[in-house]
């Protein structure tokens, strides 16, 4: 999935802040029945990771993960982020938090949620501080793989049946050197699987319309999780009129038209080659 490096700071707090503004202000422009959906993503993306890392040595004690849940609800917006910079600090390294702490925290916030010992409320905030925590977290993992060529992937959002556009915009870029892997015609758990699989560095998302912004925002939440380092590009039709939610999603570009889309795929490629 990633490989992490050590130098760099433990937590971008700027960009905790602002990712953790950015959900609030998302979850306060989706119905409820979204946003316990992607709080449901958040802890079952992060949840299912904890038992693939038995390698990694560092766990935290229950006692530990209790008082990061504990934080993660509570009124204080820093205190759980101050718990993870406090762990880096002390030299967990940083799959040892993303996949010990956070996806452990994931899964017993999901219990509590079940054992009503935590409300709607507390565990959608809690889920978007973990969210928040994992994006300042994105500095610190590189992409595994280094492509020599020029490459993405491009997806249709699950659930659509309208894919001419993204197929003629496959076909153009490949004509411009690309090297694109499209898929369209999964669902939303083949289709994360399938990216995560395939060693790419950007990601091209078609949107077809606003109906398929539920989607959309549910997989940009799992790519965000198992992807943390690649870049998201969404275009599609009507992009200019859910461009401030997918700002709020944490998508890294919006393109309205082709020529849009081939400047920002320029700009990720060249970002990415230089690090």
């Amino acid at each position: 999935m990633f490989t992490s490096t050590a130098s760099a700071e433990p937590l971008e707090f700027g960009i905790y802040e602002e990712s953790r503004s950015n959900i609030r202000r998302l979850k306060e422009s989706l119905p409820e029945d979204q946003v316990a959906g992607l709080a449901r993503e958040v802890i079952r993306r992060l949840a299912s990771r904890h038992s693939k890392v038995e390698h990694i040595s560092h766990e935290p004690t229950v006692a530990e993960l209790e008082e990061l849940c504990t934080a993660l609800i509570s009124d204080n917006d820093t205190a759980a982020a101050a718990i993870i910079f406090g762990a880096r600090a002390e030299g967990a390294p940083p799959e040892a938090i993303y996949l010990k702490y956070l996806a452990a925290a994931a899964r017993m916030l999901g219990d509590w949620w079940n054992e009503d010992r935590a409300d709607f409320v507390q565990v959608t905030v809690g889920t978007g501080r973990m969210f928040a925590i994992m994006r300042g977290m994105k500095h610190l993992f590189v992409p595994a793989f280094d492509a020599p060529e020029k490459s993405a992937i491009f997806a249709s959002v699950p659930g659509e049946d309208h894919t001419f556009g993204i197929r003629m915009a496959a076909d153009l870029f490949r004509k411009d050197g690309w090297e694109i892997s499209l898929k369209i015609g999964l669902d939303h758990d083949e289709l994360v699987a399938d990216i995560e699989r395939t060693p790419s560095s950007i990601l091209g998302l078609s949107l077809a319309g606003r109906h398929s912004v539920d989607a959309l925002s549910r997989l940009v939440v799992a790519l965000h999780i198992c992807c943390p380092h690649a870049p998201l590009l969404v275009s599609g039709r009507d992009v200019e009129d859910a461009e401030p939610l997918l700002g709020l999603m944490g998508v890294d570009c919006i393109a309205r038209d082709l020529d849009e889309a081939r400047e920002h795929m320029r700009v990720l490629w060249e970002k990415n080659q230089t690090g």
